[in-house]
């Protein structure tokens, strides 16, 4: 049987030990509504509030501002539309930046097309937010600035700090958003740094089950529920809690930040054999990014190769890796993050994400390494595509 290696974690993590042991829990034995006046639900209320405060803990920040919501779409439309609607009729801008997730991105969007202005903010050539231009967009009238701390793609990691400065500055009364679903848990939150208010997390991503996320919102963002019904999250997210879920998500983020230092040396290390290997065995190969992004994240292109029949080759020898984010990675027309960083067509069609997780290990990407250097070879010849000149493929 051919030995799989999955470098695909950015899109879902496979759940650990403890977070399946902790929802088998929740499922077989303590099952009750938390919202039941009876002792067994008594109890079950007693574990949500001990989850809450777990994960409120790692973030620095009172349980009574952390929401569980279904997942980190849900906290990203739930921030967008409640900025708007909290805000004042003067305040109609939006400002995201241009790589933003499109759980972000998409409700701004759909704003854009019923009165609201969207302002996209510019990143340069690694992906990373362009203060400057920031800056020049920042004023009375914006609602919302939503820029996230890694970028699921490329593993650009955003000057959090710096966007928090100017908005506070040029925008007090804006809301300002971080998404922090590829950030959570991997690498540190600083969320009195950065000035935020809101701030989104998922489970699945660091290898909870899927179904699980939370939104921090400061304790002074007033913001209307997206889901309105029997009240439950204190009255902001009706419905009835996903108690395995939740007891599994703040059992994965607390064994995930006890070992986050350790994780992300491992991650490093992987996500740098890989590259290294590839630059030195793939003819034309580039990085997209940063050279020193996210540890978890690494984004090359190899020109002349189509990433759909990469991907393809790749998988038929039990490699899994993805062409971009998995909220767009069927039928989409091409990552909008690479195009907005500035990229030429050829290197946004070709390219690939690998992204690692703490199970990973060196001898996975040296073997990997090989794998997607023998495919790229073989459809090369198979397209004609031997020879190409790596000038050819370089941004403008």
């Amino acid at each position: 049987m051919m030995e799989e290696i999955y470098f695909d974690n950015s899109a879902t993590t496979r759940v650990s030990d403890s977070a399946w042991e902790a929802a088998s829990r929740a499922m077989r034995e303590e099952y009750g509504n938390p919202s039941s006046a009876h002792s067994r639900g008594a109890r079950v209320f007693h574990a949500l509030n001990q989850a809450r405060a777990t994960i409120a803990g790692l973030l620095q920040v009172p349980p009574e501002e952390l929401y569980f919501t279904g997942c980190g779409s849900e906290g990203n439309n739930t921030v967008v539309y409640g900025a708007v609607q909290a805000g004042r009729k003067e305040r109609r801008r939006l400002l995201v930046s241009a790589v933003e997730h499109p759980s972000a991105m998409e409700p701004a969007k759909y704003l854009a097309g019923r009165g609201y202005e969207l302002s996209l903010i510019p990143v340069d050539r690694e992906g990373v937010v362009d203060l400057a231009a920031l800056r020049q967009l920042l004023d009375d009238r914006v609602a919302l600035v939503s820029v996230m701390q890694v970028n699921n793609e490329t593993g650009a990691i955003q000057p959090l700090t710096e966007v928090g400065q100017a908005v506070r500055e040029l925008a007090p009364r804006a809301l300002f958003h971080v998404d922090g679903v590829q950030g959570f848990a991997r690498l540190p939150v600083r969320l009195q740094a950065w000035q935020a208010d809101a701030y989104t997390i998922s489970g699945h991503k660091i290898h909870a089950p899927k179904g699980i996320g939370g939104l921090w919102l400061k304790g002074s963002v007033r913001i209307p529920p997206l889901l309105r019904g029997g009240g439950q999250e204190r009255r902001f997210r009706s419905g009835t809690e996903n108690m395995p879920g939740i007891l599994a998500f703040a059992a994965a983020a607390e064994e995930a930040a006890a070992g986050m230092e350790a994780f992300a040396r491992q991650m490093a290390a992987v996500k740098t054999v890989l590259r290294d290997r590839l630059l030195a065995t793939v003819a034309g190969a580039t990085v997209n990014g940063p050279a020193a992004g996210a540890p978890h994240i690494l984004n090359m292109s190899f020109p002349g190769v189509r990433s759909e029949m990469l991907l393809h080759y790749l998988e038929q020898q039990g490699l899994y890796v993805s062409s971009g984010s998995a909220c767009h990675s069927r039928g989409s027309k091409g990552s909008a993050t690479l195009a907005a960083m500035g990229l030429k067509p050829e290197l946004v069609d070709s390219a690939l994400r690998f992204s690692f997780c703490r199970y990973n290990t060196m001898a996975e990407a040296e073997r990997a390494a090989g794998i997607v250097a023998a495919a790229v070879r073989e459809i090369q010849q198979l397209t004609g595509g031997i020879g190409k000149r790596r000038e050819r493929w370089q941004t403008d």
